[in-house]
Order: structure tokens, then sequence, then C-alpha cells
């Protein structure tokens, strides 16, 4: 490898801009969505593992901070996203130099890293840099149109669209406003967190952040309240078009103890909603381990086995001090939903 090439840890700046440009080809109208999600974050700015050449960036990795929740007070962790090498350095082993200087050097006082490595950076995090496999993300899926399920049989069934879910109607609250939105979860969340094990904080401040904040923005969130007016039941969605279809995302869906069916009302009202607005199948992530589990399988959600899904996303942690060792050791104790993925 070129004797001028350098690794160090870099805050978010221009340079760092330019090179989500020249190595992910985005385009310079993005610089605020990458403003949002490096600098803006209530967990604190993110930094970035950056090998360089001379001037140019030719590899990097993004690391997320992320307060942990199930772990010990004041746990901070990484999430290792937006990982990259520039062709011209590929087979160099780069990528395991980027991912040791992050483990070895660049966070100290660090919990653990952790992700949702794809099938080509699993080799290298799982193999070389010793991360726990968790396996796949915990993938759940529910029909709403006949016509994606019928697509795959045949493309020309897919002009055989039915309705498959109608939810019930639900006197739900309609967010509009991201302090309101983080006032009711803040409250929800400190009372449901111990249910949840290890995941990352989803305090208040950190969803308005990350459901009202975000450059363009087009997360639906919903509650249902009690007669005293605290939230109880709390769904957000989002419907895009991908991988060929119109897609509703559960990006969370998260209750209060004795709640669970009122969790399950309030996600069949919106993806009743979602299948009237076109989507043809909800996706989400739950644990089986999660106490929400339940109410998604209740409103007809079932996982989707690894071989069946579009894409590999996989799953993982190492810890950085042994004191965390059994935190990234076990998958099954931990919590994700959409809301953990950076590309939703």
């Amino acid at each position: 490898m070129d004797s001028q090439l350098s690794i160090s840890l870099r805050s978010f700046d221009r340079s760092i801009e330019q090179a989500y440009f020249n190595l992910f080809g985005m385009g310079s109208g993005e610089g605020e969505l990458l403003d949002w999600r490096f600098r803006a974050n209530p967990h604190g700015e993110a930094k970035f593992a950056v090998a360089t050449r001379g001037e140019r960036v030719v590899g990097m990795i993004a690391l997320i901070p992320t307060h942990l929740a199930g772990v010990e007070s004041g746990a901070l962790g990484y999430q290792a996203i937006d990982t990259i090498v520039d062709p011209s350095c590929r087979g160099q082993g780069l990528f395991v130099k980027l991912g040791s200087f992050v483990q070895d050097q660049a966070l100290a006082g660090a919990a653990l890293v952790w992700g949702f490595p794809n099938a080509n950076a699993a080799r290298g995090w799982y193999g070389r840099l010793g991360w726990s496999n968790f396996g796949a993300a915990p993938l759940l899926m529910r029909s709403l149109r006949s016509a994606f399920l019928l697509g795959k049989l045949h493309p020309k069934l897919r002009s055989i669209d039915v309705r498959l879910v109608r939810g019930r109607n639900v006197q739900r609250e309609v967010y509009t406003d991201g302090q309101q939105l983080s006032a009711d979860f803040d409250h929800l969340w400190r009372r449901v967190a111990g249910d949840f094990g290890i995941g990352v904080d989803r305090s208040g401040e950190w969803m308005r952040w990350r459901l009202f904040d975000k450059p363009g923005a087009d997360y639906r969130c919903v509650g249902l309240k009690s007669d005293v007016g605290q939230l109880e039941a709390f769904v957000a969605v989002r419907i895009a078009d991908k991988h060929g279809g119109r897609l509703c995302y559960v990006m969370e869906a998260m209750c209060s103890p004795r709640h669970r069916r009122d969790l399950a009302r309030l996600l069949l009202a919106e993806l009743s909603r979602a299948a009237r607005h076109g989507a043809e199948v909800a996706l989400a992530w739950c644990p089986k381990s999660a106490p929400n589990y339940a109410a998604f399988r209740e409103a007809g959600f079932v996982p989707v086995p690894p071989r069946l899904r579009p894409i590999e996303i996989n799953f993982g942690a190492r810890a950085l001090h042994q004191r965390y060792a059994a935190a990234a050791a076990n998958g099954a104790s931990w919590y994700v939903s959409f809301l953990d993925s950076d590309t939703n």
C-alpha cells in the first residue's frame, strides 16, 4: 500500500462532506442531511475514521454516538455506518486497518461499537475485527395489498389488487409538533425503557431529532393517550417506493405495560391507512425478546427468514472494554427498530 496513506480520526467537516460526494455519489443538495446526521444528534457529534492519500480521502468509517440504555449508566456506544474504500485501494486490507484503528485507538472510553453490516462489510467486522454476530436484523412483514404477493408469482397478477387489512377506526393523536412528541414520548420511554434491554436511549429529545428534525422527514407519528393525557401507545410509519414496491416502514411501535392490545389496534389502524394510500407490504424490525413483539404478531406481522430477504442486513457488536463484554456478546438482549437504521 502507498506509503503516503495515513489514517486519522476526524469530525464532520468540508473534506468529509466532499468524500460523501466522491465515494458515495451523493449530490451537493444532500449536504443538509449529512449535517443533521453528523452534527445535530443530541447524543453527540459523529466521528470519522478516515484514510487519506495526500489530500484525497480513499476510505472511511462513520461513527454515530449512541447513549445506550440497559448497560451501565452513561455508557456510550458508536454505531458504525457508511464503511467504504475507494476502488483504487480495494483488496489491500484498508477496511481492516480502518476498523482496527477505530477499535484499538480512536474510541478510548467508549463502551462498544455496533451496527448492521451488509454482506461485504460483515466478513471484515466478524472475521477480522472480532465482532459478535447477532444474526440477521430481526425483520417482520405484513402484506397489505394482494398485488405485492401475487406479483411475485407472476407480473401479470399485480393487476389483482385487493386491500388485505382493515383496521378499526381509532381515535389517535397525530403529532405535528416535534416538541410535543418529545415531551409525551419522554414520559413513555422512562416507564418502559427497563423492559427493552440494551438499545439506543430513546429519550424525547432523540425522538424529536430522529423523526421531526431530519431534513425532508415524512414520518407519520401517532399516539393513544389515557384519560389524563398520558401517552400509552405510539406508532411511527413511513411510506416509500423501494425494492420494486410501495412499502410501509413501521419505524417504531411501543406501548406501556398492559397496553399491548391498544398498540396492536393502533398498528392495524395505521396499516389500514397505509394500504389505502397504496402501500403493498409493511416491514418492521423487532426482536422476539422485545415486549412489543406480541403486538406486532397480533397485528399480523410474521418473521421473514433471511433467505427470503431482498438484501442482507446483519447485526453485531464488539466491546471496547472488558466490562462491556457481556453486552456485546448476546444479541438476544438488544432492542432495535427501524429508527436505528440510517437508510430509512
